[in-house]
């Protein structure tokens, strides 16, 4: 498979993903949440897509004995920019972004494996968290399906992303003969 398609289906995996945590942030705000061009369209759809894209390549590099490390870097664009954007600074999708990143580093392969156990401690705490944190409306708790689900999503939106991030941190592949 070509390095367009590898990066293709990683762009629509990304939008797929930023879809997915655009609707989460909706849950989360509640009624104060409103959707915009700008902000959904202009800035977290295509961060997702740019991040998807990215990691596509990764894939690719990978599996042609190739490695960029600084693909590695590529799930901080998550928090870098809306930040950019937004002229905000605010520390959520950055902790995200790294929160998958210690994820992507425990199941990569790479490094001791002590680092490994200890950053997929972390990972899973943050999957643990979802569950167990205040929510900010009765509704979100898990006690009713509403709030199971949106717990489920936020933490399979917090796994998948760390499963990804892990793609860029993998040992190259030999080339195929």
């Amino acid at each position: 498979m070509g390095r367009i398609r590898f990066i293709v289906i990683g762009a629509v995996l990304g939008v797929a993903w930023a879809a997915s945590l655009r609707g989460f942030m909706q849950q989360l705000a509640g009624l104060d949440s409103r959707f915009t061009f700008t902000g959904t369209f202009g800035i977290i759809l295509p961060t997702g897509t740019i991040v998807g894209a990215l990691l596509g390549w990764a894939e690719y590099q990978h599996r042609a004995g190739h490695q960029y490390r600084l693909l590695i870097l590529a799930p901080l664009l998550i928090g870098v920019i809306p930040d950019l954007a937004t002229a905000t600074a605010d520390p959520s999708p950055i902790a995200l972004a790294l929160l998958a990143m210690a994820g992507g580093y425990a199941v990569s392969g790479r490094g001791p494996l002590w680092t490994r156990i200890a950053a997929g401690i972390v990972n899973l705490a943050g999957v643990a968290v979802t569950f167990l944190a205040p929510k900010p409306s009765p509704d979100l708790s898990t006690a009713t399906p509403h709030g199971l689900w949106f717990d489920t999503l936020g933490a399979s939106l917090g796994v998948v992303l760390a499963l990804a991030c892990c793609i860029p941190m993998r040992r190259p592949s030999p080339p195929a003969v």
